[in-house]
């Protein structure tokens, strides 16, 4: 199982550099090492040269002592002879390690243990030869630990030096008040740095180049054992919760604690016990905050899981929310609750993916990158920016925050460097967030969190009361034998026999639908310009739909970004519309709703753009109205628009959340519509690609919108007033997945389509 996705490099520029530094340098120390040694000489005693009194003096040696020499014999001779086969061994675990691991499926931060393993010991091993080889008998007389200390002071003082040097401000560049303190920086450790390489110097001087180079590698590996240990102690003791350690991976985050540690002091506070009644979500694909809280709520016996928000969660005092239903839940719970928001589970920050592998990578080095031969080496390229690899060598802010990051996990400089504002315990990016909400009336017990001991004045959810438990009298499925189901229905209309078209917007079609559920006639096929050339009847996702008086269809092919006109049949006829920000009346950005008013205008909810242009039923623009803002006639997300019969145009305004009528003025200039009303709706809280409402208006003026994350139907008059709501989750006859596209037939009846379900619903109206 290939989890966490990382990329080949990722031990070799991650890990390893930033967790077991000191065992893969003195793994290239070890074979810079092992590649000098010489073997030992095998004694050889010529017979001219031999002594009868030392050999007999020799044989009268105690019988103990004569087999611990020749026992020591044999093990230097067994060790002369086993070292190739060991170094090499070790050298070779090593390597073979960081390719295998590298190579292998799944990288994971904890599988570096088994790459640090050889070169630990290898390490070892070359660490102790420089110390056996070294004499310390000869180097006693030559001040050894005042030299060690005076190499440390050097290493140290000339690593800060250069660290000043290479930070986000050299030195010796103004006099303004950063611009001083980089330059102090830079200066205090260069006194220190020519004051101790004197003495070392002087200390030196009776020292063999051998003597000098191991005692300098002893110096540096202590050094670097000190700051091996320092991570170590940190990693294990201070930051092992937070994702600043590259160690916590899929990890969950602080946030969880604390939840659970607050639901349980109300519970204790309210209930006296852990009775309190508690919530939490368990949706799928991921099961939402099930994992941990599964466990950490295993206390509390008034628990609950839910999958999707329902108003039925407002008996709980304590709901918990995953990330992915936020847009769902404050249409549930309406505004009784308080809300906190924290991090469920986090990942160390993954910038590093930006390095691209490509071996046969057309795009030239740019000549400014330093790293240019690196690259080359690594077969590195840029792709949409800088890599981090570059910066890290070329951008001095940069590179100073890296540094902060390696040695202080302080992320700081690196987020200024970078313009990142996700870097922060609570801001933390990649992390999956989650939502506490707690009942108004509780909270205000407990004021240490967040609440006032006094009474909290009641915020009115004017969907209250309104609720009516409508059931559909007829559904259509579409699922007839050798018939493709619908995928995704959004917005339908009715022709003047009665039958309705629905725009069945995944399945890239058109269908024209008797009352029975039965398919008339239908088309369209998906193209999108790229995999596919775009032709005449051919679709990507279309949302719109609407009917002329002459009974043609139109409809707004929403990512080919044009409208395309039918005859009743289905027969194309003509289309107009391009891609654009808006430039010209044909430029659209994702055109969604449409509608015909009773002179054959076409009126289409150009969403992206912000606007509502208007055609011909040739398509000759006519004019446009609206604009980005909150203003009246201004607009944020227009998606559903109608036309009543005495031309007022309503238009669902879905992120301002808010609905916006416009009155028509004829005048020797042309047509232009003028603001008329418009009124708040409590819902539509989601800005997700799925929560685009539509609207619709029958012969009493009555106004009647979606609520898709919602899940219901509202009705209001024509003056705003909220008449009733129906609906809530689920796939019953009085329940929706996701209330999508809604038409009024001409009965008086309502129709909704689906999204989630797939279906067509008709409801009567009390």
């Amino acid at each position: 199982m290939a989890r966490g996705s990382q990329p080949w490099y990722y031990y070799i520029l991650v890990q390893i550099p930033i967790y077991e530094f000191l065992p893969a340098l003195g793994l290239f120390l070890a074979i810079f090492v092992g590649l000098r040694r010489k073997p030992k000489p095998e004694p050889i005693i010529e017979a001219d040269t031999v002594n009868t009194d030392e050999v007999i003096s020799l044989l009268e040696v105690e019988t103990n002592s004569t087999i611990e020499i020749v026992e020591e014999t044999d093990n230097a001779v067994s060790e002369e002879k086993n070292f190739p086969n060991t170094f090499g061994l070790l050298v070779w675990w090593s390597f073979i390690s960081v390719a295998a691991f590298s190579f292998a499926g799944e990288r994971m931060p904890w599988l570096t243990y088994h790459m640090a393993l050889p070169m630990i010991l290898i390490t070892g091993w070359a660490l102790g030869r420089i110390i056996d080889t070294t004499d310390w008998a000869k180097l006693k007389e030559q001040h050894v630990p005042l030299t060690i200390a005076a190499l440390m002071i050097f290493v140290i003082s000339l690593t800060g030096m250069l660290f000043a040097l290479n930070g986000p401000t050299p030195p010796f560049q103004g006099k303004d008040l950063a611009q001083l303190q980089a330059t102090s920086a830079f200066l205090l450790p260069m006194i220190v740095t020519i004051l101790s390489a004197a003495g070392v110097t002087y200390l030196f001087r009776e020292w063999t180049l051998r003597e000098i180079r191991n005692v300098f590698i002893l110096v540096v590996f202590s050094l670097l054992a000190v700051l091996t240990a320092r991570a170590a102690f940190r990693a294990s003791y201070i930051t092992y919760d937070q994702a600043t350690e590259f160690l916590v991976y899929a990890h969950g985050a602080t946030g969880i604690k604390e939840v659970t540690q607050q639901a349980e002091e109300i519970s204790q506070r309210t209930t006296g016990g852990m009775g309190i009644a508690l919530a939490y979500d368990a949706s799928a694909p991921d099961t939402g905050v099930s994992w941990p809280f599964v466990w950490y709520l295993r206390d509390f016996t008034n628990q609950r899981s839910f999958d999707q928000p329902t108003r039925s969660l407002r008996d709980s005092v304590v709901i918990i929310v995953d990330e992915k239903n936020f847009d769902k839940i404050e249409p549930a719970i309406g505004p009784g609750y308080i809300r906190m928001d924290y991090i469920r589970m986090w990942w160390p920050m993954q910038d590093y993916f930006t390095l691209v592998y490509d071996r046969d990578a057309a795009q030239p080095f740019p000549e400014d990158y330093a790293c240019k031969g690196a690259l080359s080496f690594l077969k590195l390229r840029k792709s949409k920016d800088y890599t981090l690899f570059c910066e890290g060598f070329t951008n001095p802010a940069i590179r100073a925050g890296l540094i902060d990051i390696w040695f202080d996990r302080d992320y700081t400089a690196y987020a200024q460097a970078k313009g990142r504002t996700d870097l922060t315990l609570t801001t933390w990016n990649p992390a999956d967030k989650m939502r506490f909400y707690v009942r108004q009336d509780v909270a205000s017990q407990i004021w240490n969190y967040g609440v006032a001991p006094a009474a909290v004045a009641d915020v009115v959810d004017p969907t209250e009361g309104k609720y009516v438990p409508l059931s559909a009298d007829l559904v259509l499925n579409v699922a007839l034998e050798n018939q493709i189901p619908l995928n995704a229905p959004r917005s339908l209309a009715f022709a003047k026999d009665g039958s309705v078209y629905v725009a069945d917007s995944r399945n890239h079609r058109v269908l024209h639908l008797d009352l029975e559920g039965n398919i008339i006639s239908q088309w369209g096929t998906f193209a999108d310009g790229v995999s596919i050339p775009v032709g005449q009847g051919t679709f990507n996702e279309p949302w719109g739909i609407a009917v002329g008086p002459d009974g043609s269809v139109y409809v707004t092919d929403t990512w080919n970004h044009r409208v395309q006109k039918f005859t009743a049949n289905g027969k194309y006829i003509l289309e107009w519309g391009i891609f654009g920000q808006g430039e010209t009346p044909e430029s659209f950005y994702g055109p969604r709703g449409l509608a015909v008013d009773a002179e054959g205008r076409i009126y289409v909810s150009d969403t992206g753009n912000k606007r509502i242009v208007v055609f011909d039923a040739n398509g000759i623009f006519i004019t446009q109205f609206g604009s980005a803002g909150f203003d009246p006639g201004q607009f944020d997300e227009p998606v559903g628009i109608a036309v009543d019969k005495e031309g007022t145009v309503y238009v669902a305004d879905t992120w301002n959340q808010r609905i916006q009528t416009f009155i028509p003025i004829e005048s020797e200039s042309g047509l232009s519509f003028v603001p008329g009303k418009q009124w708040d709706v409590y819902g539509w809280f989601g800005q997700s690609l799925e929560n685009k409402p539509f609207i619709a208006v029958d012969d009493n003026l009555h106004v009647f919108i979606t609520d898709p994350d919602g899940y219901r139907v509202m009705e209001f008059d024509n003056d705003g007033v909220l008449i009733r709501t129906w609906g809530d989750f689920g796939d019953s006859n009085t329940s929706f997945g996701l209330a999508s596209g809604i038409a009024a037939d001409p009965d008086g009846k309502i129709w909704v389509t689906d999204g989630l379900y797939n279906r067509v619903m008709r409801f009567t109206l009390p």
